[in-house]
């Protein structure tokens, strides 16, 4: 059987002893810097460039390729990501949010997850709906109306956990939403401005970044659904954050594109229409599964890391 392409997608990988949410959903350094000794030594590490051509027939790899993705741009791929990828001289592709280090905004996703990470969940949730119905009490009803999208799209929480997230980020109205979470990121957490310097990275450390080998994409440039938006405004959106990475950024051959959230129902024809206008190179999902040759390259499957041992890899290629 031909090699497949493993694209391994990560978000956080905290240090425990240092990092301020010890209770955010990631892989601790210590795992981290043992799960990229396990796959460099069973696979070919892959380059952005190496990928793509294995995905377009034009290159053959002798065995199965491995790509590391990081999702987010935050501070956690500068400081405990990039000392082990520049050790072993592996790539890796990390998509930043370019409204988060340009404007110093903390999103709307994060801001839940940090006050999840923080806060008893019945609680924050219960405060959160309270804060909700004042403004519109037609929408509160709709937070478990959802379930097998949530299930489908939040495989790692519980049942209550994942249609509240889904709720959060699909259902509500950005106008109802983002109001309501800063006030009790505010209240709770601290100046949003001060976490974000704190919380992502910034222009210069993302260029030395590019210095040591890695490659920088885009993950929009307020981390929205995009399939949600009207076409002038995902146009806008996209554009946005093109620009601002050619501007901050130093030249790369080819720019990547992560979709916010990444299934496939949360980005549609036109967005990849766009996409490719603006000369990103691709698009990578959340949607689970190898990669093989003659993919498409906007719909390119990622495993998440929790999965990524390579007995489960090679096994999920057959």
């Amino acid at each position: 059987m031909a090699p497949s392409l493993h694209v391994v997608m990560y978000h956080y990988v905290l240090d425990p002893e240092t990092a301020k949410f010890p209770r955010l959903k990631g892989m601790s350094l210590s795992d981290f810097r043992a799960q990229v000794a396990e796959l460099s030594s069973a696979f070919e590490m892959a380059t952005l460039e190496s990928s793509l051509a294995y995905l377009d027939g034009t290159y053959s790899p002798r065995r199965e390729l491995c790509l590391l993705t990081f999702d987010d741009g935050v501070t956690d791929h500068f400081n405990n990501v990039l000392p082990v990828l520049a050790e072993r001289k592996v790539q890796g592709i990390f998509s930043v949010i370019t409204g988060c280090m340009d404007e110093h905004r903390v999103a709307d996703v994060h801001m839940n997850h940090f006050l999840m990470a923080s806060l008893d969940f019945a609680d924050y949730r219960n405060a959160f709906l309270a804060e909700v119905q004042q403004s519109d009490e037609t929408l509160v009803k709709q937070v478990d109306a959802n379930a097998a999208a949530a299930r489908r799209t939040y495989v790692w929480d519980s049942e209550e956990v994942a249609s509240f997230k889904y709720f959060y980020n699909f259902i509500l109205p950005p106008d109802v939403r983002s109001p309501v979470i800063r006030r009790l990121f505010e209240r709770h957490i601290g100046p949003e401005a001060e976490v974000a310097k704190e919380t992502y990275l910034d222009w210069e450390q993302a260029r030395t970044m590019q210095s040591a080998g890695m490659v920088i994409g885009g993950h929009s440039h307020c981390h929205r659904p995009l399939s949600t938006l009207a076409e002038e405004e995902l146009q806008a959106e996209l554009t946005l954050c093109r620009s601002l990475l050619d501007r901050h950024l130093r030249p790369q051959a080819l720019w990547p594109f992560c979709y916010p959230y990444g299934k496939l129902d949360s980005f549609n024809d036109f967005t990849v229409e766009t996409l490719q206008s603006l000369g990103f190179c691709c698009g990578l999902s959340t949607e689970a599964g190898p990669a093989q040759a003659g993919s498409d390259l906007f719909r390119i499957r990622r495993i998440d890391c929790k999965l990524a041992t390579p007995r489960s890899l090679t096994t999920a290629s057959i």
